[in-house]
């Protein structure tokens, strides 16, 4: 891997909706033949959660995060549902898939929800704030 590569990697993280307890799980690993949910450790482990339970792939939603944060310091991920305000236009709507998932083409991690709702490019000073997730919250839709 080059500097160049490394330096525009970024950091996955995914957290995961577990079907069978209806329960977000603030951390999930993929291991080989699980997956390792962990709950929110306060910091106490570098943010990596504290793991509780193995989980079958079929039983979970991976959902990754964006590397792009609120208003309120809060990482959006896949999933959450989040209030975007720009230059005047304020929308509510779900992020859907990470488009650029290593961060290697310099597009915006939240491109689609952009481009559905009208803002093009990779636009400076978004008002964005999470408001709920459509798993937990899908009334909020």
């Amino acid at each position: 891997m080059t500097k160049e590569n490394a330096r525009i990697m970024k950091d996955l993280r995914f957290r995961v909706w577990y079907i069978p307890e209806k329960k977000m799980y603030y951390r999930g690993y993929q291991k080989l033949l699980h997956v390792l949910l962990c709950e929110d450790d306060h910091g106490k482990n570098d943010g990596k959660g504290t793991p509780v339970k193995r989980a079958g792939y079929d039983d979970c939603e991976m959902l990754e995060g964006s590397s792009t944060f609120d208003k309120n310091r809060r990482e959006i991920y896949e999933g959450d549902i989040v209030k975007v305000s720009y230059q005047g236009k304020s929308f509510v709507d779900v992020v859907d898939a990470i488009t650029d998932m290593f961060g290697s083409k310099r597009t915006h991690p939240l491109h689609r929800l952009l481009m559905r709702n009208g803002i093009q490019g990779n636009p400076e000073n978004l008002d964005m704030e999470v408001i709920g997730n459509r798993y937990e919250n899908p009334k909020l839709l």
